[in-house]
């Protein structure tokens, strides 16, 4: 009886430990299957960030390679547009003509054929010479650029005659299409459309504060020295 019951207690231990022994190489599995799921988890992540990261560089890249180019583009545009002579003015109009889309176009060729700029140029021989003294990207994508450009147009008749010194201010909206770029519109800036603008706040925001008025108390001057009088309320001050 005691030899059945030593075997007995043998079977037991030996099942236990079986089914230990499986249970523990159950979890170890599943511990190595959770974590070669949270190692794919974090490639696909890396791999998703670093396509981020390369798009976003891409794209700037793009968009600061439209400013540059697109200045470069404005500035040659505007030189050949608006400089010329009776030699090369119908080859400046036709290149010029060539870098004109939307509604730019029409309005240059109404412009030109108003004015028959071509024939008068050579009946009078103007001379028309521009010089840009300074131009900037107000705002860019890699595909639209607005350009404002500072130029001065000196204008002669004859060879000898100046007629007009004109300093200038206009904008190009421009649009790439290819591998270059187009004038969309053109905006010749005066001082009334500047003006225009500038937004007049006529009406203080409700947290501001007045600025407190000049004290009308006369003040000391010494002996000798001659006091300023105010100069009247309300002065023009000089624009542009």
């Amino acid at each position: 009886m005691a030899s059945k019951s030593k075997s007995k207690s043998k079977s037991k231990s030996k099942s236990k430990s079986k089914s230990k022994s499986k249970s523990k190489s159950r979890f170890t599995v599943g511990k190595g299957r959770l974590g070669l799921i949270a190692l794919g988890v974090v490639l696909v992540a890396a791999v998703v960030a670093t396509a981020f990261l390369g798009f976003r560089f891409t794209q700037g890249r793009a968009v600061e390679d439209a400013r540059a180019s697109s200045l470069t583009a404005a500035r040659e545009y505007a030189t050949t547009m608006f400089g010329y002579n009776a030699e090369n003015v119908t080859e400046h109009i036709d290149q010029s003509m060539s870098v004109l889309t939307g509604p730019a176009k029409p309005e240059y060729t109404k412009l030109i054929t108003d004015n028959n700029l071509a024939a008068e140029v050579r009946k009078q021989s103007v001379v028309s010479e521009v010089t840009i003294q300074d131009a900037g990207v107000v705002t860019n994508t890699a595909d639209t650029s607005q350009v404002l450009i500072f130029m001065n147009q000196s204008v002669t008749r004859g060879n000898k005659e100046l007629v007009s010194i004109n300093p200038s201010r206009l904008t190009f909206d421009m649009k790439r299409e290819g591998d270059r770029w187009l004038i969309n519109a053109i905006e010749v800036i005066t001082d009334d459309t500047f003006r225009s603008k500038i937004e007049v706040v006529e009406s203080l925001p409700p947290d501001a504060k007045p600025v407190p008025a000049p004290s009308s108390a006369p003040t000391a001057t010494p002996s000798g020295t001659p006091s300023v009088a105010p100069g009247p309320a309300g002065a023009p001050v000089p624009t542009p």
